[in-house]
């Protein structure tokens, strides 16, 4: 019987020893964080609140001021700029794009009985500027809107400033009035997409090639829009993508926003391993929550 004690009390000493031992080395390394929700935390954020509504602005870490570009994004119909921010994953979105540039959502029109919030550009603009800690960047301002986004951008169309837009199916009928735009100055470049606005934006690249032969690139998958594209027809003044992605799609699947906005002249940050391949991974979902 006392031999079957010392026995147990050495096995227990042993234990002993081999916990603490365990308990003396180094600490199992910490999980790796997600690049794209590490890139968005790194990343500077500004929440702004206006008479014409809230500002959601963000600029990557990596963000430096010369020929940094400004880019504006412009939400549709049946949603507001703090759903679009959140739902649409746009901080997401734009670190997905990986561009040195301040980006900025305002309050837009939710249905077509609501006034466009901020009808003059620069007014945005110097609100903004004012509000947050970075000067206001000197290289490319890029409007980017979705569906009823057309009656801000339409509006933008007056600013002298402004000379790239991004048309995410949001081509309604007012193929004369871009056509009048892109006739008002060779620095004009407009890259539209056609969806369910395909019966329009047919009309309007038939029209442009008209005003400008040879001065506009169709598409007809996202997959030929990579990083070649641009430089590849730099004498490109309208870009045009039919596409069955889909209305909505375009804006939530995080593929279009961001390699549409490499189109555009802004530099693309070196230090962004998300870049390839597009898109937005699944949201986590919580354990706890009901199935």
């Amino acid at each position: 019987m006392r031999r079957a004690l010392a026995v147990i009390a050495v096995a227990a000493a042993t234990a002993v020893v081999v916990a603490v031992a365990a308990d003396d080395g180094p600490p199992p390394p910490a999980p790796a964080a997600a690049p794209l929700p590490a890139a968005v935390a790194a990343g500077h954020a500004w929440d702004l609140a206006t008479g014409a509504g809230p500002i959601h602005v963000w600029a990557p870490a990596g963000y430096h001021p010369d020929g940094a570009a400004v880019v504006l994004y412009v939400h549709g119909y049946d949603t507001d700029v703090d759903a679009a921010w959140r739902e649409h994953r746009l901080p997401e979105q734009f670190a997905l794009a990986a561009v040195n540039a301040v980006f900025i959502a305002a309050e837009a029109p939710a249905g077509s009985r609501q006034a466009v919030r901020w009808p003059a550009l620069e007014d945005l603009l110097a609100e903004v500027f004012a509000a947050i800690d970075l000067p206001r960047p000197t290289g490319a301002l890029v409007a980017i809107g979705h569906s009823g986004a057309y009656r801000t951008l339409l509006a933008w169309t007056a600013a002298p400033a402004l000379d790239w837009i991004i048309s995410l199916d949001a081509t309604y009928g007012e193929v004369d009035a871009w056509r009048a735009w892109m006739a008002a100055s060779p620095a004009h470049h407009l890259i539209f997409v056609g969806d369910d606005t395909v019966r329009w934006t047919e009309e309007l690249a038939r029209g442009l090639a008209e005003d400008l032969p040879g001065a506009v690139v169709t598409v007809d998958d996202l997959a030929e829009l990579d990083d070649e594209l641009g430089p590849a027809h730099a004498d490109a003044r309208a870009i045009y993508l039919r596409t069955g992605v889909g209305h909505m799609p375009l804006v939530t699947a995080g593929r279009a926003i961001p390699r549409l906005l490499r189109l555009a002249p802004v530099e693309v940050l070196a230090d962004a391993p998300w870049r390839a391949p597009l898109g937005l991974p699944p949201l986590a979902v919580d354990a706890g929550a009901a199935p």
